[in-house]
């Protein structure tokens, strides 16, 4: 399985539609996971940092930046996890 991963600020308008998306993406896909990474926490700054993410919110598959800022769809997290 690949480690997918969503960086999310608690401060951002946007990041709420990203965490919703996805939690209808994991119902609708049986075996799909994420892990959410809040970037106002010194681990999430520094994983953040590590790979380079400027914006939120942000999908990282395999630590590679797939998706970064809002909108994105479910067509869009589709491609890029595969």
């Amino acid at each position: 399985m690949k480690r997918i991963e969503l960086f999310y600020s608690p401060v951002c308008p946007f990041c709420p539609h990203a965490r919703e998306l996805l939690e209808k993406y994991k119902a609708d896909n049986p075996g799909f996971e994420y892990t959410e990474v809040d970037t106002y926490t010194e681990e999430g700054i520094k994983r953040g940092m590590s790979l380079e993410v400027m914006a939120v919110p942000c999908l990282v598959v395999e630590d590679e930046i797939k998706l970064s800022g809002w909108p994105f769809t479910v067509d869009d997290v589709t491609k890029a996890i595969e």
